[in-house]
């Protein structure tokens, strides 16, 4: 089976500045406004008007590139055939149903995922409700009531690891022999090669949880993005002159801790960030927190939710002998983070002019 096989080359600095700067799309690109409205169902009752559609179902956890790919071939596949592309997505993952204690953090909160299907042109999504009916179906079931009888599906793209069913029991072969039963077109989308390994979900967890930031970026195709709400914190950061966003309620994985250069797009305006993950050893404090300096942003932010990206790697947290030599460092780390902030929005800008 061939595979595309990319380089971090291809994802880098271009990939992420279409994200940041206009929306993404499989190939990297800046595209203009949909001209009509993403429909999105919360319940499958919702769906009325479908007379066909192109199909493809999956958690699609972070959106990344091994998604794109896939999402492009639904895409152009719908537009062939003059149907709507729809995509089926599970919330929430049937992994946090089936075993909590091991359901893996997800990359995206739902609004966020939404959000990145619609700018990779699905017409259509599907929010279907996790619950024990759903983990019941047989395969077969699931395959017939659903894609055939209330989708109407014209045709399938999946990829080669595609399950489906009770017990994850389907398999993309049973799949392709239950289209040929129905007339149905199914299409087998290959991976995408990220260091001669599938791009996955769980890849990008576990780098983003092994400080492997680049290689996370690499393989979403943009910077890594979460959101929390705006808490009220000790205020030590005001003292010292950096007055930080304390974030609670954080719904995605949070990479390992460290300082790291983000960016933060607020009000309109995009500001360059620096974020803390960790304690804060020099002042004997343990507890995990997460901390934004937004650069050159004045404002009260509480009870509000912050989007931020993680934008590169720039030291682990460590315990310094004086407030003085903390301070110091702090303002090195300023200093990187405009720095890195300019290169890559004046790159971003230079993307979209080309």
């Amino acid at each position: 089976m061939p595979v595309y096989n990319l380089e971090f080359s291809e994802f880098a600095p271009s990939g992420w500045s279409s994200c940041v700067l206009g929306q993404y799309t499989p190939s990297g690109a800046v595209i203009p406004e949909r001209s009509a409205p993403v429909i999105i169902y919360r319940e499958l009752d919702e769906i009325q008007d479908l007379k066909g559609c192109v199909v493809s179902v999956g958690n699609f956890d972070g959106v990344h590139r091994g998604h794109a790919r896939l999402l492009d071939v639904l895409c152009q596949t719908a537009q062939k055939l003059g149907v709507p592309s729809l995509v089926v997505t599970f919330h929430p993952h049937p992994a946090f149903l089936l075993s909590p204690d091991r359901a893996p953090p997800p990359l995206t909160w739902l609004d966020r995922k939404l959000t990145l299907l619609s700018h990779a042109g699905v017409d259509r999504t599907l929010v279907y409700p996790t619950n024990q009916q759903l983990l019941e179906m047989s395969p077969e079931q699931f395959f017939q009531e659903i894609l055939v009888t209330r989708l109407k599906a014209r045709a399938i793209v999946e990829g080669a690891d595609f399950r489906f069913g009770k017990d994850r029991a389907g398999d993309i072969s049973l799949l392709k022999l239950m289209c040929s039963r129905q007339g149905i077109d199914c299409h087998v989308v290959p991976p995408v090669l990220f260091n001669e390994e599938p791009v996955s979900s769980s890849r990008i967890r576990q780098c983003l949880l092994d400080g492997k930031l680049r290689d996370a970026t690499a393989m979403l195709g943009r910077p890594f993005r979460t959101v929390g709400r705006v808490v009220r914190g000790a205020g030590r950061g005001s003292h010292l002159g950096f007055p930080t966003a304390n974030l609670n309620d954080v719904p995605t994985l949070l990479p390992r801790e460290g300082i790291y250069a983000g960016i933060v797009p607020l009000q309109g305006r995009l500001y360059p960030a620096a974020i803390s993950l960790g304690g804060n050893p020099t002042f004997e404090e343990c507890q995990r927190k997460f901390e934004v300096y937004i650069l050159d942003f004045t404002g009260n932010l509480y009870g509000h939710l912050l989007e931020v990206e993680f934008i590169e790697y720039l030291r682990e947290i460590r315990r310094y002998e004086s407030v003085d030599a903390l301070i110091a460092q702090m303002n090195d780390d300023v200093s990187q983070v405009r720095t890195i902030f300019e290169r890559y929005v004046a790159q971003a800008k230079s993307d979209r002019a080309a």
